[in-house]
């Protein structure tokens, strides 16, 4: 498919800064993997993916339990961050507290 816009519109659009932070946000998500346990939350802390591998199903289930708790604990941090990032766009660096 070839882009009908001018080279002016292309440098325009290249300019302009990406201000969707609602779906930016919404996009977010933060991930964290240890002993064959893999966890995806999203910007809130809630699991949107959740992986075990074989290692994994050996574990007892208080342990495996124990260990999701963990892991989405560490990925909401992970997410927090990004969103962080996200939203450090929107807020002037000297007005940062």
């Amino acid at each position: 498919m070839i882009d009908e816009r001018s080279v002016e519109q292309l440098l325009e659009d290249a300019e302009t800064p990406d201000t969707d932070y609602r779906g930016r946000l919404a996009a977010v998500t933060g991930e964290a993997s240890s002993d064959g346990v893999t966890v995806t939350v999203d910007l809130y802390g809630k699991p949107v993916g959740l992986r075990f591998d074989r290692l994994a199903l050996t574990s007892r289930a208080s342990d495996l339990s124990a260990l999701v708790l963990r892991l989405a604990a560490t990925a909401t941090v992970v997410a927090l961050d990004v969103g962080e990032s996200v939203v450090d766009g929107l807020v002037p660096p000297g007005r940062r507290s």
